[in-house]
């Protein structure tokens, strides 16, 4: 048996025809899975991105945090109890400014890492002017002293005088032979 050239042509078309739609039909059915791939490397390359953006910003924060750190008072791990020495000092602050606290009562300590919080509720008395300035010498002792809760009323008639309640959240650090130098 002879195969013509005419023959052979429409055999080599018919392959290529069947190797054509054999093609298309593996191609088309990886297309999607081929797509949610692409998308899903894309997602990691943008994760990847901000990760190195983010260890890039961290000798950033860290320096920061260390900055942070210095401003905090520093009590020794060896004292029991420093609620008398912050209030203490925040009574400094009110007399110094004409704000009388009548009454302060300490809340427990929470320790948070290396970090003590101490949250302080003093009732206070005073006016307007005196009350704006004592808040203004806790804020500029930066993250020492954070002011959460403030209630304010008027404490009799027309006497111009405040009266009222605030929360004095207090951060500090401990250390060994901290008062020692």
């Amino acid at each position: 048996m002879k195969i013509t050239q005419r023959e052979m042509i429409l055999g080599a078309a018919t392959f290529a025809a069947v190797l054509t739609g054999l093609t298309w039909y593996l191609v088309s059915n990886k297309m999607d899975e081929y797509r949610a791939k692409a998308a899903e490397i894309e997602t990691l390359r943008q994760q990847i991105a901000f990760n190195k953006n983010a260890i890039k910003m961290q000798e950033n924060w860290l320096g920061e945090l260390n900055e942070l750190q210095k401003e905090l008072r520093v009590f020794d791990t060896k004292q029991k109890s420093v609620d008398p020495e912050l209030m203490k000092t925040i009574n400094k602050i009110a007399e110094k400014h004409g704000l009388v606290i009548t009454r302060s009562n300490p809340r427990g300590e929470k320790p948070i890492g290396d970090l003590f919080e101490l949250a302080i509720n003093c009732t206070w008395e005073g006016d307007l002017e005196s009350m704006v300035n004592f808040h203004t010498e806790l804020q500029q002792q930066g993250v020492r002293y954070d002011v959460r809760t403030l209630n304010i009323k008027p404490a009799g008639n027309n006497t111009g005088k405040l009266t009222g309640n605030m929360v004095i959240h207090c951060a500090y650090t401990k250390r060994a032979n901290a008062g020692k130098k």
